[in-house]
């Protein structure tokens, strides 16, 4: 497989990194999940792509297997992060939606097997249905953060040798995109 096409087109999209990488780097942690499990961010079974309703480790595991080839990437803003809270939630949103438009512009060339993970929760929906015990309203759209399935994404970015530190003038979502082994060289 080549991920070259991925770059490229991601590149264009604008994301601010893009980065070939080894899915295996993705490991669900219970340390990570721990944090999830504490609900400082408010998230926690309130969110159609928030533990535990995104499943265990166990199955997000078992989902990164299928996945032999990543693209990192990131994308940043300069705000001053602690008070311009509507400033992050527009950030994160648009990085979802830039993940989405990635995803579409590589379906159209033929690749099927893509899985986008996201920065943060998903936050498509003012308030998710989950909290009313209700399906996903955006199921087709809603995507897990790397966080969410247990993966150190602080780690993660320190083993790549990128900056993982969080800058009080600058917010910095990262995510990814996977590529599962259906995927021909392009």
């Amino acid at each position: 497989m080549d991920t070259g096409l991925v770059l490229e087109e991601a590149g264009r999209l604008g994301f601010d990194l893009c980065l070939d990488f080894d899915p295996a780097f993705l490991v669900p942690e219970q340390r990570i999940r721990a944090y999830c499990i504490e609900n400082r961010c408010g998230s926690y079974n309130a969110h159609h792509m928030c533990p535990p309703r995104v499943g265990s480790l166990e199955e997000g595991a078992a989902l990164l297997h299928g996945f032999p080839e990543g693209v990192l990437l990131q994308y940043s803003k300069l705000m001053d992060v602690a008070n311009d809270r509507e400033g992050v939630i527009r950030t994160k949103l648009e990085f979802h939606r830039l993940i989405l438009r990635l995803e579409r512009r590589l379906r159209r060339k033929g690749m099927a097997q893509l899985w986008g993970l996201i920065g943060g929760n998903c936050q498509l929906c003012r308030t998710c249905a989950a909290v009313e015990d209700k399906p996903c309203r955006h199921p087709e759209k809603a995507r897990a953060s790397l966080e969410a399935i247990g993966v150190d994404v602080i780690g993660l970015l320190e083993r790549l040798g990128l900056d993982g530190r969080f800058h009080p003038d600058r917010i910095t979502w990262t995510g990814c995109l996977l590529l599962g082994e259906d995927q021909s060289s392009r």
